[in-house]
């Protein structure tokens, strides 16, 4: 519960619609963890998820605040370009993230950059560059508005920090009780 605390903070706090983990069978095994508990776990942190892709090896998972990819994916410009890429106009969010389920199978689509709450811009500059020719590159390869992109990737590392601390606290109360 920690790892995913950690990982998905900035979702936590409002900073984010969604964040993807994966969960492998590699080394710790996370993905039998993730496969016990991830119910517990989900009500715990008070968020919710959706499995994107699951292999044998590991499982890849949404993390998400559905009020705030709600108000992302129904936003007039993020619509014209789910529809331009193929999504129907009248999605609810579930028929959205099962779309992008599918698409998964392919690759990693595009529109998962509007999911992650990543700008419009962003995500086009990204499309039409290839991935190169970038302003600068943090938690995603910013094409436009540099320095609103640094403010809120500062934001996101703040809560991972703040994240941290808290688990850090939780571990040495429950010792210091034991």
């Amino acid at each position: 519960m920690a790892k995913i605390e950690l990982e998905v903070a900035p979702v936590l706090v409002g900073l984010k619609p969604s964040s993807l983990m994966t969960f492998s069978k590699d080394s710790r095994n996370l993905y039998q963890l993730w496969e016990t508990f991830k119910a517990k776990c989900c009500e715990g942190l008070k968020l919710q998820y959706f499995e994107m892709r699951k292999t044998e090896k590991s499982v890849l998972v949404l993390f998400y605040n559905p009020v705030l990819l709600s108000e992302i994916v129904v936003n007039a410009e993020n619509k014209d370009f789910l529809i331009g890429i193929g999504y129907k106009e009248e999605l609810s969010l579930n028929q959205i993230l099962q779309i992008l389920r599918e698409r998964f199978k392919y690759g990693f689509p595009h529109e998962i950059g509007l999911i992650f709450g990543i700008s419009k811009e962003d995500v086009d500059g990204f499309i039409e560059n290839g991935g190169s020719e970038f302003l600068f590159c943090g938690y995603w390869k910013v094409y436009h508005k540099p320095q609103e992109a640094n403010r809120l990737f500062r934001k996101y590392d703040m809560a991972r920090c703040n994240a941290m601390q808290s688990i850090c606290q939780r571990k040495t109360l429950l010792t210091m009780s034991a």
